[in-house]
């Protein structure tokens, strides 16, 4: 049958099959080669190590194992041995110890898929001071995501310590529009966020796509993030939080509420803590003026604070050293070695009675 001849809505409905049928194949291709893409990648450096997670919004992939030869940023090379238990720790001493416990809650710094499993800061130091490490770290985590985390093994692990990895863009992060607002630090995916009436709700920040579609779809996932990467770096650049926070400071008023609600989430982990669980928090790097805020912060509210692992990092990348991965962000074995080196002297105050003890 001639399609000249049919009723105007036949034609539309034929046309509508046509585009849906062409947009489906595009898709599948798309994503197919994604996947590949992916698939081929992790032969040379481990990918897809989060997952979605309905509470967390985010989760390390648990049991990931992962074996290899990396670079870091100088070009020298390492073998890797990556591994997760079936919680998503990168490393779980024993609970009946009757060593010290302490546990380590962060971001990518402490889920350190850069360095082997007894190459991380935590590894070394648990060998160093001989005591149970237990660590957590998932990638673009919040202190809140880390605390929840905290909080859920508290009652497991009984640690004598909670060690607290801080980074300058959990001030972002921690901001539900200063997150959306991000081009560096947004990680586009739901998370919890804590309201000023200290309530948990839940946010996107992406300003392009949808979320079910993200998470379950690499090929839309990647669509979404480079038209959304596109379009700040080329209309928004003067919107974007890191160049507000750098122009106005605290007057702009989102981080002003970042750093309240930080402060709020530290002291949540002070106050909340069980009795005789001492506390430590150490930051990865020193950008302004993250930096200054969060030493302002910990000496405010009595809090231990080793700050000046990214100094003594800096000195060496002076001498000439290279201490990061590939990336030229996070930390490579020497990295990871000297973050130990500094925090074996803070620990060592905290376990002999320093730090806050309830």
């Amino acid at each position: 049958m001639n399609r000249k001849h049919l009723p105007f809505w036949k034609r539309m409905l034929f046309h509508m099959i046509g585009i849906a049928s062409m947009l489906l194949v595009v898709s599948l291709l798309g994503e197919a080669g994604v996947r590949a893409f992916v698939f081929f990648r992790n032969k040379n450096y481990p990918t897809l190590t989060t997952t979605a997670d309905r509470e967390l919004g985010s989760r390390v992939r648990e049991s990931f194992h992962w074996q290899g030869v990396v670079t870091d940023a100088a070009g020298e090379t390492y073998p890797l041995l990556l591994s997760t238990d079936e919680r998503g720790f990168r490393h779980f001493g024993d609970t009946s110890t009757t060593k010290k416990k302490v546990l380590f809650a962060g971001d990518s710094f402490t889920q350190a898929i850069e360095v082997s499993d007894d190459r991380t800061y935590f590894s070394l130091l648990a060998g160093g001071l001989d005591f149970e490490a237990f660590a957590y770290g998932c990638r673009g985590y919040s202190t809140l995501q880390e605390w929840m985390i905290v909080e859920k093994y508290l009652p497991v692990i009984r640690p004598d310590v909670v060690v607290l990895q801080f980074c300058s863009n959990d001030f972002i992060n921690n901001h539900f529009e200063l997150e959306r607002h991000s081009l560096l630090n947004n990680n586009r995916r739901r998370r919890p966020y804590l309201s000023p009436e200290n309530e948990v709700f839940y946010g996107v920040p992406a300003r392009w796509g949808w979320n079910w579609l993200d998470e379950r779809t690499m090929f839309f996932e990647l669509i979404f993030t480079r038209m959304e990467r596109i379009f700040d770096r080329s209309v928004l650049p003067e919107n974007q939080s890191e160049f507000r926070i750098e122009r106005e400071g605290m007057a702009y008023a989102p981080f002003a509420e970042s750093i309240e609600v930080t402060k709020r989430l530290l002291t949540k982990f002070r106050d909340e803590l069980p009795p005789g669980t001492k506390l430590l928090v150490f930051t990865v790097d020193n950008y302004q003026p993250f930096y200054d805020t969060i030493c302002e912060i910990c000496y405010e509210e009595n809090i231990p604070f080793a700050g000046y692992i990214p100094q003594r990092l800096d000195s060496l990348t002076r001498q000439g050293h290279t201490s990061h991965s590939l990336d030229g962000a996070h930390w490579n074995e020497l990295g990871h070695a000297v973050a130990a080196d500094v925090l074996a002297c803070e620990l060592r105050d905290v376990f002999e009675g320093g730090g806050v003890v309830k």
